[in-house]
């Protein structure tokens, strides 16, 4: 049997640039765990409830009530979202475009995104593109990559994080985002 800590994975999502008042706020323990991760994006958790009723993936938020039933300190979720994540991906396909040095990662689902977390795998990544690694992450299903040096890879992002954002479904950002001595930057 699965346990749900094993189900743990990770969420990225757009900062919103309003405050959402609700009628009757959440507790404190109710609030879904959410941390700053990179430009306008924050990270969130959530239990793999896949499918969902309607066959779609589905997320129980990660709260501070449900970690402490789990028995896990917040300082371990990303490791182990990540960690978990990885296991979780056996669907993992790299799509090079044909006519430029930029590649679209998928995994099978709804959690691309959260390919972002994954040092060994953008390890791996970075060495296969020229100069720094560069990502969009237009929406939560979609990840692109090409290299800092490479114009037409950077083109390209920018192109399918275009069409992405056309379509509207799970945005994220817009933006492009470097990998820096482990980091995540805005591209210029």
């Amino acid at each position: 049997m699965t346990e749900p800590y094993d189900l743990i994975v990770p969420i990225l999502g757009a900062r919103v640039p309003v405050e959402v008042r609700l009628d009757f706020p959440l507790s404190a323990q109710d609030v879904p765990i959410r941390e700053p991760f990179a430009g306008d994006l924050h990270l969130s958790y959530g239990i793999d409830q896949t499918p969902g009723d309607d066959g779609r993936p589905r997320f129980e938020p990660v709260t501070p009530r449900r970690l402490a039933e789990l028995g896990l300190r917040q300082d371990a979720l990303r490791p182990r979202a990540a960690g978990n994540l990885r296991v979780r991906r056996p669907d993992l396909a790299l799509n090079w475009f044909p006519d430029v040095r930029a590649v679209t990662v998928t995994v099978g689902g709804d959690l691309e995104a959260g390919l972002l977390l994954d040092e060994p795998f953008l390890d791996k990544l970075a060495q296969e593109v020229d100069g720094e690694l560069v990502v969009g992450v237009p929406a939560r299903d979609v990840f692109t990559a090409t290299g800092s040096d490479d114009e037409q890879g950077l083109a390209k992002l920018r192109w399918v994080a275009d069409r992405v954002w056309a379509r509207g479904d799970h945005l994220l950002i817009r933006e492009l985002l470097v990998r820096r001595d482990g980091a995540w930057l805005p591209h210029p």
